[in-house]
């Protein structure tokens, strides 16, 4: 299907210089978090989208200070798409091994370097560039559409957590979030369970350390189990982009100092799930180690799991997966690609509240969270004439 005139004056109109000026100021805005000072993006968003012909605008408080930007391009019918975005930013870490500021926004060789540029201003800026778009046209629409910047996504979801829990999505009947996809179609997502393991033993003087029980020895003997479940899930290798599932160990604390025999040791793990298995399989695998470990070991172990995060797969059969591709199709003349997502996104809780949600968005997550984090330009104007070009066909369809 060719585009028609319309479609490509919309397309067209998206400027590529003044949505490289809008990521650039959105991404020397610090939005760190933890320390959740998504502030000075969310002012930024507002501010670029309110006096936009036939948007309204919102601010949704979410915690002192943090509020997530809401932005509705309404339709004769209340039905809309949404597209999502967070601001907020993991933390820069080690400034030294930073080649340029993490904040400096610094454009070379057709990419922008910085902090959060591909993870992922870049998708929330290509999504406000193509929601301005479509206000400028200044037609009635059939359904409306809208758009969220959110805080909180890299830490625990407040943000659209909030967004389900005030009902502002209740007309919503598919989404796309803007996580950074390669431009490709992100239609399948790991589940995560967090885990927290306590041991626990007796203190005594380093003197007479016969006389305690060490927790951090009991712990070590069970860390060396879940290394060797770790590598016993390699053989599950089932989808070439999402791997296999895996178990990784990213917290171990315990003890006071080198005088006192421990008596307590903390242990912070997860254990990623693919699409093709389920989450309660996995937490069972999880639940008969640690007390197999027990029996065997004489080590009692404390299980707790802290968080769980939903695998989640829509469709390429689904309304919005067939949007979303046609669009692509008929932008570039190729067929488009799809690939699993190896983070978090949101997809899983909108996906959860019934709302059908697809992943695609500039960059690459093969460089967020991490020093000299880049995102291509010219991916970014491409996703931002994929957004527009979806949405204007959802809103102006006669179905």
């Amino acid at each position: 299907m060719k585009l028609t005139e319309a479609e490509r004056r919309l397309v067209d109109s998206i400027d590529g210089e003044k949505l490289t000026d809008l990521l650039r100021r959105l991404v020397q805005a610090n939005s760190e978090n933890p320390t959740g000072t998504e502030k000075a993006v969310a002012d930024m968003v507002a501010q670029e989208l309110q006096g936009e012909t036939g948007l309204r605008v919102e601010l949704q408080p979410v915690e002192p200070d943090r509020f997530n930007v809401l932005a509705e391009l309404a339709g004769r019918r209340p039905q809309k798409l949404l597209f999502n975005g967070h601001m907020d930013t993991v933390p820069a870490g080690d400034r030294s091994l930073w080649t340029d500021d993490p904040w400096g926004a610094v454009v070379r060789d057709g990419r922008m370097y910085g902090l959060g540029s591909a993870d992922m201003k870049a998708g929330v800026a290509a999504m406000i560039v193509a929601v301005q778009a479509l206000s400028r046209l200044g037609i009635p629409f059939e359904r409306g559409l809208l758009f969220t910047a959110v805080i909180d996504e890299e830490v625990g979801f407040l943000g659209t957590k909030a967004l389900l829990a005030g009902n502002k999505l209740a007309d919503c009947e598919m989404a796309c979030v803007s996580e950074p996809t390669s431009l490709k179609i992100g239609n399948r997502l790991k589940g995560a369970l967090e885990f927290a393991a306590r041991t626990t033993g007796r203190s005594a003087h380093t003197g007479i350390a016969f006389a305690g029980d060490n927790a951090i020895y009991k712990m070590g003997r069970y860390l060396e189990e879940l290394r060797r479940y770790n590598d016993s899930l390699k053989a599950r290798m089932d989808e070439p982009d999402l791997r296999y599932p895996t178990v990784n160990v990213g917290k171990l604390q315990g003890g006071v100092g080198v005088t006192l025999v421990p008596d307590r040791c903390e242990l912070e793990f997860d254990r990623q799930v693919l699409p093709s298995e389920t989450m309660e399989e996995a937490e069972r695998e999880i639940r008969e180690l640690t007390e197999s470990f027990s029996k065997r070991e004489g080590v009692e172990v404390e299980l707790i799991l802290r968080q769980k995060f939903d695998n989640w797969t829509v469709a390429e059969t689904e309304e919005v997966v067939r949007g979303l591709a046609g669009a692509l199709r008929d932008l570039h003349g190729t067929e488009p690609e799809y690939a699993g997502f190896n983070g978090y996104a949101e997809v899983e809780l909108l996906a959860a509240a019934g709302i059908p949600s697809v992943l695609y968005g500039p960059g690459t997550l093969d460089v967020a969270h991490a020093p000299n984090e880049f995102v291509p330009l010219d991916e970014v104007l491409a996703a931002a004439r994929a957004y527009a070009l979806w949405a204007y066909r959802y809103m102006t369809a006669a179905r």
